[in-house]
């Protein structure tokens, strides 16, 4: 077993204030507001926002003073189409290069190709593209070309199963890991994706404990138990069960799904020590579905960080 005083870095995601999928949720927080409460709630960085400058020294200079670093961003190819693999490489180079400029060690990819998290009118767990045995090689043998690409630069590609894709479940989450090289493609933890996807909370401490060396970037967030119950029934789209309030932060203890305390065990248990980023796609205008009141995003962010100095020590 590996040591457990490994340090991990602390970070939460724009998400809980704004939306990078719909981007009106959220859209009038100004992104320097945003920075100062991550800041101001303890955290060390987190991905960048839609809001956030892209050029990158204004990006820098409004981080440096805060003491925040840009921990990774997203990447989402289309590998599987087999028609625009060139492209979706290069829309990925251009997300390395952008990392390389921030001083970034990571970068979370997802498969979109036929992917409906992003369509406000699909079912996002019965609409979503199932993979068929060339659309699989296809998704591996590039992730494998893009891990290493990645790899060249100092970076770490890490594999970020997510709800409306076509690697959604924990059985094709272990599927593209089992058919990938381990040195070259980690995997996003990403917990409440796994929950919402269909995997149970033993599957899930299973899944940690058996791929912990793969796992190279972390989304700690739970599910609201009730709201899943009413997505999966109603055949929520992505959009409908972020605007329900599907999902929250570590620390919330409201008739969540998750036990996120046995999976951050683990992980220190297995000596991780890269980024674990509080996660929580959420409406910021919404009523908190448990509590009936609104709860900003800071008290959000100050849950989270609590639970995680509790848990982790610091």
């Amino acid at each position: 077993m590996a040591t457990t005083d490994a340090r991990m870095s602390l970070g939460i995601q724009p998400t809980g204030w704004t939306n990078d999928d719909f981007q009106q949720i959220g859209d009038e927080t100004p992104y320097q507001l945003i920075l100062n409460e991550i800041a101001d709630a303890g955290f060390e960085g987190g991905s960048t926002g839609h809001n956030f400058p892209r050029h990158v020294p204004s990006l820098l200079n409004a981080l440096q003073p805060r003491g925040l670093r840009i921990a990774a961003t997203w990447a989402g190819t289309r590998f599987t189409d087999g028609t625009s693999q060139e492209s979706s490489f290069e829309e990925f180079t251009e997300q390395v290069k952008f990392l390389e400029d921030v001083s970034a060690k990571d970068v979370v990819v997802a498969e979109l190709s036929g992917a409906v998290n992003q369509v406000r009118n699909k079912d996002a767990l019965n609409d979503r593209p199932i993979f068929n045995g060339p659309q699989w090689r296809l998704l591996t043998s590039q992730l494998n070309q893009a891990g290493r690409y990645a790899q060249e630069r100092g970076l770490h590609l890490s594999y970020h199963p997510h709800v409306g894709t076509g690697v959604m479940t924990v059985e094709e989450t272990i599927r593209l890991l089992d058919n990938t090289d381990s040195n070259s493609v980690g995997l996003c933890l990403d917990t409440a994706h796994l929950c919402y996807g269909g995997c149970s909370q033993f599957q899930l401490e299973q899944l940690t404990k058996q791929y912990a060396t793969r796992i190279t970037h972390v989304h700690l967030k739970n599910v609201r138990r009730d709201v899943l119950n009413v997505a999966i029934s109603e055949h929520f789209s992505f959009y409908e069960a972020i605007r329900a309030g599907i999902f929250t932060v570590p620390g919330d203890q409201e008739r969540v799904a998750i036990d996120l305390v046995p999976i951050v065990t683990i992980l220190k248990e297995n000596g991780y020590n890269r980024w674990i980023i509080v996660e929580a796609e959420q409406d910021p205008s919404k009523p908190d579905p448990c509590r009936g009141i609104v709860v900003p995003p800071i008290e959000y962010a100050r849950m989270a960080r609590a639970f995680l100095r509790t848990h982790l020590g610091y």
